[in-house]
């Protein structure tokens, strides 16, 4: 279906983004690839569907060479791409005609147009949102748009570059579901990710690394290679990290990359059954760790329409003490059209009756409030975290944090200022700095210097003062001011980019940082990297708000977390008030942290985990040690130790170095 031969390929004329690549992907086949940032995939994926052409080299789809003028039309007809960003890729205005935009080009009559954006908007959980306007949508919803336009055209092979990098967990399962259902029919599937467990569902593996394939194989082959990806800014499946850590501590376990394996492998070591009744009964009524407890009930909010001309009543955002507050949400409701009023639910209800149920991704296209009485506070040198699914108004709530927005209803605190009092907007935006999704889309300036010395500049202050805070911010970022300050920013890699746009920002020392998906796109190494830069200047003392869909960020990192459904709030507390309710979670389209999704399915299959613990990757490998232990002492199971298996047993591996194929002399010597 695809034939790329060594291709080689630069943007400059110097450095190769591609230094000769070879790939081949069958008819039906679910290929994946990895790499870290600069590795060269999305420029391989571009030339799929010749949207880029080979400086060497060649590139067939389906038979046709990308570098016959004649044949790009059918090219671009049989792979269809979806792109990391989808504000490069919407088209039109509403919703429906984005969706509809390429089948049209491709002169499909109106009845199956109209057959196709409607199928295509139910696979993607975008039903009712046919009118919506396209700009008006949240960064997931727009992908998801994006999506949509390119499973309208019923391409032969679909391209993903990092499609579900701005998804919510229910989005980001909703794409995998229908990525496989597709490659089931035969569709040939290319997935550009940086998440793990979405390669380890693949039928082969590729890794990049300074355009070049450094190796390949299939995902049990490639993903347990710890010493190879870690080399190449990569990391393994968390099941295949908790597996190598049960290992070490002697247990005889398999080493798996898809979480529904590990548990098997576990509960077959521990021995499933083995623990009375009695046991089980205890251990689920196990009393919370600090910081944790068990899940309560939940009542949710009524889901009636509300006008938004309704006046609202003002009730304090909590109970703390006001001298520690940072920032005050008091009954905030904000609505992006509030002329509109109630819209009409004719369309959406009659598409569900028409399904049977409401789409597996979606949320609701006709609510009228962006935001519905919000109350809560952030104290000051707190690390606070905000979850929701896309569309629940996270990035709406953020912009109020600084004056971007105002409340319709209510009213924002920023260090006991109100936020839409308009004699203290420049005070309270120089405390609260705000990085956006993609911060480097807010780089402008024709050097990294003038980048990062336009806000200081804009405060009035000398020269020196300028100098100060622009070394300074740069210092902090981890960035070399001799390097990189006479250099023009686009011509940075991404990473480096994220980097200054976060410097522009802590050039003005604000107080609060307010920090919107900022790993989101990188790499598990730079994500690493910015998420300890992050922790370092809150424990300088900053308060910290961050927007993430991972959980597991959220569970290590953040003191509190609110979660948003629907533009309300779901909850506010710990870490462990939160992730202890997975049920509710997941039914508000959100997940919760690996180890604890783990551990929740081996406590299914009868293992006596504690019901009141939130886990990590560390403590549930040595709660399942202490259980195999315990199981052997009274003759129910194998037990752990080195006689038992334990690291040193050939069944630990898994095979990892049967299948791996290295693409060259990288890869070998990694």
């Amino acid at each position: 279906m695809i034939d790329c031969t060594d291709i080689e390929f630069t943007y400059d004329g110097e450095r190769l983004a591609l230094a000769g690549v070879d790939l081949q992907v069958e008819a039906g086949e679910f290929v994946c690839i990895l790499g870290g940032n600069g590795s060269g995939k999305s420029t391989l994926a571009k030339h799929l569907n010749a949207l880029l052409l080979p400086d060497k080299g060649s590139v067939t789809v389906d038979g046709y060479s990308t570098a016959d003028p004649r044949s790009v039309y059918r090219i671009r007809s049989t792979a269809g791409m979806v792109f990391q960003n989808p504000d490069d890729q919407l088209v039109a205005s509403l919703v429906e005609d984005d969706v509809a935009f390429g089948p049209e080009n491709l002169g499909v009559e109106t009845a199956e147009l109209v057959r196709r954006v409607e199928d295509s908007l139910r696979q993607v959980g975008l039903v009712g949102f046919e009118t919506h306007e396209t700009h008006a949508l949240s960064g997931g919803q727009k992908q998801r748009v994006a999506i949509a336009g390119v499973l309208a055209m019923q391409p032969k092979v679909l391209v993903l570059d990092e499609a579900s990098a701005m998804l919510d967990p229910r989005g980001r399962k909703g794409l995998m579901r229908v990525c496989k259902e597709l490659n089931a029919q035969g569709m040939a599937v290319v997935m550009i990710t940086h998440f793990m467990e979405e390669a380890a569902e693949a039928d082969r593996v590729v890794v990049l690394d300074h355009g070049k394939v450094a190796c390949q194989g299939a995902p049990q082959d490639v993903l347990v290679r710890t010493d190879v990806l870690a080399n190449l800014n990569l990391e393994v499946p968390f099941a295949c990290d908790l597996s190598l850590k049960l290992q070490g501590l002697g247990l005889d376990v398999p080493t798996c990359v898809k979480e529904a394996q590990l548990v098997d492998a576990v509960t077959a070591a521990i021995g499933e059954g083995s623990f009375p009744s009695v046991i089980l009964s205890e251990a689920t009524e196990g009393s919370a760790v600090e910081g944790s407890r068990a899940a309560p009930a939940v009542t949710f909010p009524a889901n009636a329409a509300r006008d938004p001309s309704t006046p609202c009543l003002r009730h304090s955002a909590q109970d703390d003490n006001s001298d520690d507050v940072a920032i005050a949400f008091e009954s905030v409701s904000f609505t992006y059209s509030p002329s509109k009023g109630k819209r009409k639910r004719g369309k959406r209800a009659k598409a569900e009756a028409e399904g049977g149920k409401r789409a597996d991704w979606g949320n609701d296209p006709d609510a009228v409030w962006a935001l519905h009485d919000i109350s809560f506070s952030v104290r000051r040198g707190e690390f606070f975290g905000i979850a929701g699914h896309t569309g629940s108004g996270k990035s709406t709530l953020i912009q109020h944090m600084n004056g971007i927005l105002h409340p319709t209803c209510g009213r924002v605190l920023v260090e006991g200022r109100d936020v839409a009092d308009k004699a203290q907007a420049a005070s309270v935006r120089a405390d609260v700095g705000v990085v956006f999704q993609y911060p480097e889309h807010q780089l402008f300036a024709d050097t990294v210097y003038n980048d990062v010395a336009f806000g200081p500049r804009n405060l009035k202050l000398s020269d020196d003062e300028v100098d100060a805070r622009v070394r300074e911010s740069l210092e902090l970022v981890r960035l070399d001011f001799d390097e990189v300050q006479g250099l023009s920013p686009f011509e940075l890699s991404g990473g480096q980019q994220r980097r200054v746009a976060f410097a522009g920002v802590l050039a003005m020392r604000p107080g609060i940082l307010v920090l919107d998906e900022p790993v989101a796109g990188l790499d598990p190494a730079a994500r690493r990297d910015f998420l300890a830069l992050i922790a370092h200047l809150h424990e300088q003392g900053r308060t910290v708000v961050m927007i993430s869909h991972s959980m597991d960020d959220l569970a290590e990192r953040c003191d509190r977390v609110l979660v948003l459904n629907e533009g309300e709030t779901f909850e506010v507390g710990t870490p462990g008030d939160v992730f202890l309710r997975a049920g509710e979670l997941n039914g508000i389209g959100l997940g919760i942290p690996a180890a604890q999704r783990v551990a929740n399915s081996l406590r299914e299959r009868g293992l006596p985990l504690p019901a009141g613990v939130l886990f990590d990757s560390g403590s549930l490998a040595r709660a399942l040690v202490d259980l195999a232990d315990d199981a052997a002492a009274d003759g129910r199971g194998s037990g752990s130790g080195a006689e038992a298996g334990g690291p040193g047993n050939p069944s630990a591996v898994g095979g990892a170095a049967g299948g791996l194929e290295s693409g060259g002399s990288e890869g070998g010597a990694r």
